[in-house]
Order: C-alpha cells, then sequence, then structure tokens
C-alpha cells in the first residue's frame, strides 16, 4: 500500500534526519570545545580538531528479549566502549542504558525528556593523551518492551590518523598512545586479536605497549 509513497516517505524522513544532524552537530561542538578546552586546550586547536571530524547518525532498535534471555544476563548488548570520538545519546522513552563507574558497579541513565547523554570514544582517550577515559556501558532492554535510541557519533574523517594533541603532552603527562589509524584499529578490534583484549586500545597503540 506504501508503494507509491516511498519517494515521499523519503524524502520526509531524509529532511527529519538532516535538520536532527544540524542540531546536533552544534551541540556536539559545544561539549567537544567544552572537554577540550576545560584540559587546557588553545581555542584554535580545538577548532581545527572539531574540524577534522566526521560525524553521522544512527538509529538503534533493541526488541524485546526472548523468554531464554530474560534468565541469563538480559542484555540487548554486553559491556563494551566505542571506538568513536564522541557519541551523543537521545534515548526515548525506555530505560536500559547503562554506564559503569569506578568502583566497578553499574547505573541506569534514567530516559527522561530533552536529555542528551554523551559518551567519551577511546579515540577521544587518544587525543586527550588518556585524560579523558573512554565510558564503559551496556544496554539492558527492559521486560517485554521495545527500546529505540538515536546516537549522534564522531568519529576521524576516513583515511585520518589520530594521536594525542601536543598540547596535552608535558612532563607530567608523557605521552601515552602513539598515531592510531582509525581503519587499521576497527579491523584490528572487530576482526582480529583486539575482539580478545580487554584493552585492545592499549594493545594496538599504547605508547609502552612494547616496554610491557
Amino acid at each position: 500500500m506504501l508503494s507509491g509513497h516511498t519517494a515521499t516517505l523519503r524524502s520526509v524522513c531524509s529532511d527529519t534526519v538532516a535538520t536532527f544532524a544540524r542540531n546536533m552537530l552544534d551541540l556536539k561542538r559545544k561539549v567537544g570545545r567544552m572537554i577540550l578546552e576545560s584540559l587546557g586546550v588553545p581555542a584554535e586547536c580545538v577548532e581545527s580538531h572539531l574540524d577534522s571530524l566526521a560525524y553521522n547518525v544512527r538509529l538503534a532498535h533493541y526488541g524485546p528479549l526472548p523468554d531464554t534471555a530474560t534468565t541469563t544476563t538480559g542484555l540487548s548488548m554486553q559491556p563494551h566502549r566505542d571506538c568513536t570520538m564522541l557519541t551523543m545519546v537521545i534515548q526515548h522513552g525506555v530505560e536500559g542504558l547503562e554506564v559503569q563507574v569506578e568502583d566497578g558497579s553499574w547505573i541506569a541513565v534514567p530516559p527522561e525528556p530533552d536529555t542528551v547523554t554523551v559518551v567519551a570514544g577511546e579515540l577521544l582517550t587518544v587525543v586527550a593523551n588518556g585524560r579523558v577515559p573512554a565510558g564503559i556501558h551496556r544496554v539492558r532492554t527492559p521486560g517485554d518492551r521495545e527500546r529505540m535510541s538515536v546516537l549522534f557519533v564522531s568519529t576521524p574523517k576516513e583515511g585520518a590518523t589520530v594521536r594525542p594533541l601536543d598540547e596535552l603532552v608535558d612532563d607530567n603527562h608523557p605521552l601515552m598512545y602513539g598515531d592510531c589509524s582509525f581503519s587499521e584499529y576497527v579491523d584490528f578490534r572487530f576482526a582480529g586479536d583486539g575482539r580478545k583484549l580487554s584493552d585492545p586500545l592499549k594493545a594496538f597503540c599504547g605508547a609502552l605497549k612494547d616496554k610491557q
């Protein structure tokens, strides 16, 4: 029945997503500035870093877990770190996102209206020379309800190499990471030996990895 309206539907959806992305980009750049400027990075270096990134919108849907899963972990997504710069998450009225805190316990992120959850990714850890750790998080689909969320993600542009900002390396903060090719790290983490490691980023580009 919708075949004759497919083009119109796609156009409306595309316009909506594009408008959303523009608004989120403004917010994302503000958050990025706040993080890096709080670490003492000069404004011109912050803007150069932000201009080097690519951005995309991801729509996530988690269906109700099968009965067999409710007796085990109840997790729709296992604990992990994002291999991104920053991820901004909007939950749509259904809880499920949980983050791990320093003592190893988990806290739920309530899906409050008009709020955005910001999750630091592993590549921000590299850029910040270890001073912004990537957030460990997971998703638990509650009961028999579906869960949907929208993610606005920043990553390096295709073919880019990420490295710690010079302004964040000094005698008190020695170099923690070497150059990190985004595409090569993704391959290492998801298709190579990195899948078996608790800290694949350190194994891939940690500055001290060869001395350990």
